[in-house]
């Protein structure tokens, strides 16, 4: 019977071992872009932020965690530690819009676009919170 509890319990610190060996892998695993990755779903920012705005929780079925590929106007340009923050704009006057945040690191092809300029950038969705938000994005063109 001891040596029954014995093994029970060396075969629970194994478990405990393998678990946190795991845990450490994947916490220091390297961030990745969405640059390498094919985008699910190509579609204009008015109409992301439109569909998310009636609906959320249809829309966090269909694009949330997914590579997304959005065209639109840019409004702002934002710096957020080492990576920028682009905001797209929806058109209408008042509205949200669609906040991507390029990975860090990402070259900008020059000449760096402009408020008003017309860019598409390429990001894994990350939900609404009273814009649709886009991180790891990489620009496919502006």
């Amino acid at each position: 019977m001891l040596k029954k509890r014995k093994f029970f319990w060396w075969g629970i610190l194994l478990l405990l071992l393998l678990a946190a060996g795991w845990g450490y892998y994947q916490y220091q695993r390297p961030h990745q872009s969405a640059a390498g990755e094919t985008a699910n779903v190509t579609i204009g920012a008015d109409s992301l932020y439109g569909q998310y705005a009636r609906d959320e929780k249809s829309c966090d079925a269909k694009y949330l965690g997914k590579v997304v590929e959005v065209s639109g106007r840019l409004s702002e340009v934002q710096q957020s530690g080492q990576s920028e923050v682009w905001i797209l704009s929806t058109g209408a006057a008042g509205t949200g819009g669609v906040n991507c945040q390029l990975f860090p690191g990402e070259k900008v092809p020059e000449p760096h676009p402009k408020p008003g300029d017309q860019v598409t950038v390429k990001g894994r969705c990350t939900g609404f919170l009273m814009d649709v938000n886009l991180s790891d994005c990489t620009v496919i063109k502006k």
